[in-house]
């Protein structure tokens, strides 16, 4: 089948995102000299214009190669098959051209497409990153988290460590983060997850979290701005920490907060950030408390401050430092 040729008068004859439209289907199945010509005049001639073609060029690559999904492919046929044009059908044809384009940009929005992503931190090494929908996330010292982002749900699993998620309201995919065999569920919100070896700590600064069980054997627990859910060995506790839960995220500045807290946690934590790492092989040492503000990285002196406070002793040998009786 023949085409008929594209003047300057049919080109003036439409709206601009109707010729933008028109140009990218016939580009797809080779642009004359003469249409080639017109279309760089079309394009210097309004700024416009540039912007409409790269929209619906943009829709158009999207599904170059629509080989896998027979719908698309014959959605993409149809746009390339040439009509006969004659006259006042120039307008209606551009414009189903424009709306082909248009329907395939869209197809590409709403088909359910899934993205995963991993990350993960060195020991010591605090990371600022950004979420595939734009919400910001940071990554604790030595942490990993893996994450899949579809059409309806926004999921992340840290799979050690700690982060922190700043995330907007979004009902149509709710925000889940899954850690310790729980699942943290958010509603635009603020919140620091920490993975310890016999549990885990939630804590809320903004918005809303429910926090409830994978395999739903543990009744939700709501939590309100303030409050910190903590878990240890089984056991779950709700405390109300109210302006002083922005301690709970002083790590991105370098420093750690311990509050009433078994020292062999504690020395977990503080492992995350030096070559140093802490020992403890006596377990009554590792049942004492320790509460205290301590600048991350400096394994040497949280070792000797805790000693003093518990008469220990500290033995060094090359990278470790146990502390004993």
């Amino acid at each position: 089948m023949v085409r008929e040729a594209l003047t300057v008068e049919k080109l003036g004859a439409l709206e601009p995102r109707d010729a933008a439209a028109l140009f990218i289907a016939r580009r797809a199945e080779g642009l004359t000299t003469s249409e080639q010509q017109l279309l760089a005049d079309w394009l210097a001639k309004d700024e416009g214009h540039r912007r409409l073609f790269e929209n619906a060029d943009r829709a158009w690559q999207s599904f170059a190669d629509s080989e896998g999904d027979e719908i698309l492919a014959a959605m993409r046929a149809h746009a390339l098959t040439p009509p006969v044009l004659s006259g006042a059908r120039w307008r209606p044809a551009a414009a189903a051209a424009a709306a082909m384009i248009v329907a395939i940009g869209a197809a590409w929005f709403f088909i359910p497409r899934a993205e995963t992503f991993e990350y993960a931190s060195a020991r010591g090494e605090v990371k600022e990153l950004q979420l595939p929908d734009g919400n910001s996330l940071s990554l604790d010292g030595e942490s990993a988290l893996t994450g899949r982002f579809s059409a309806g749900s926004r999921s992340v699993e840290l799979q050690r460590g700690r982060a922190l998620f700043a995330v907007a309201h979004d009902p149509s995919r709710p925000f889940t983060v899954t850690a310790a065999a729980r699942r943290v569920v958010a509603v635009g919100t603020r919140f620091d997850v920490n993975v310890l070896d016999d549990g885990l700590t939630v804590t809320l600064l903004e918005g809303l979290v429910n926090v409830e069980s994978v395999d739903s054997t543990m009744a939700v627990v709501k939590l309100t701005p303030g409050e910190q859910y903590v878990e240890r060995s089984g056991k779950v506790e709700v405390r109300k920490v109210g302006a002083a839960g922005e301690g709970a995220i002083s790590w991105r500045k370098g420093l750690v907060n311990f509050d009433d807290q078994p020292l062999a946690e504690a020395v977990a934590v503080m492992n995350r950030y030096s070559t140093d790492q802490i020992v403890i092989r006596d377990a009554g040492v590792a049942s004492l408390r320790v509460s205290g503000q301590f600048r991350a990285g400096d394994s040497q002196r949280f070792a000797e401050t805790l000693a003093e406070m518990h008469g220990l002793r500290t033995i060094r040998q090359e990278n470790r430092i146990e502390l004993s009786r």
